[in-house]
């Protein structure tokens, strides 16, 4: 598969939660942007992106595996999309930049230390690195210069 078929097909997500409480959710699927804030009925919403998610064949995201998809499973263990391949940008961030692994998505719309986290701009922040971190793959790849 090539860069953009895994773009395309990969719904990205993330979630904001305090707790065991999830106050917004923000995803993205090709053109399509899901976002919920405010006061908003958790289940449903998580519906309505199960929904959106089985026409997707991937799940990406950054720290899918540490702490989004943990929570959904302890709290919404019948979600679909919970089945779905995850590609979570945290690990292999340290295999696409060996010589420098960076681990947090640096949030440039955050201009206020104290603002609210936007799932929607972590969303898009995550594809950005994937991409970035396809292109490291590539240009390792390319020169040889794997290491293990």
């Amino acid at each position: 598969m090539e860069l953009d078929d895994i773009i395309s097909a990969s719904l990205v997500v993330d979630l904001e939660t305090k707790r065991d409480s999830i106050y917004r959710i923000g995803a993205l699927l090709g053109s399509e942007q899901f976002e919920r804030k405010g006061r908003f009925a958790v289940a449903q919403a998580l519906a309505e992106l199960d929904r959106l998610a089985q026409s997707c064949r991937f799940l990406l995201g950054h720290n899918l595996l540490g702490f989004d998809l943990p929570l959904l499973r302890r709290l919404f263990p019948d979600l679909n999309l919970l089945k779905k391949p995850v590609i979570d940008t945290l690990y292999l961030s340290p295999l696409a930049f060996p010589q420098n692994p960076y681990h947090r998505l640096v949030k440039d719309y955050k201009l206020v230390r104290d603002s609210l986290n936007d799932p929607v701009a972590d969303a898009r922040l995550a594809l950005t690195l994937f991409r970035d971190q396809w292109r490291s793959f590539a240009h390792l790849a390319a020169t040889d210069r794997i290491q293990i």
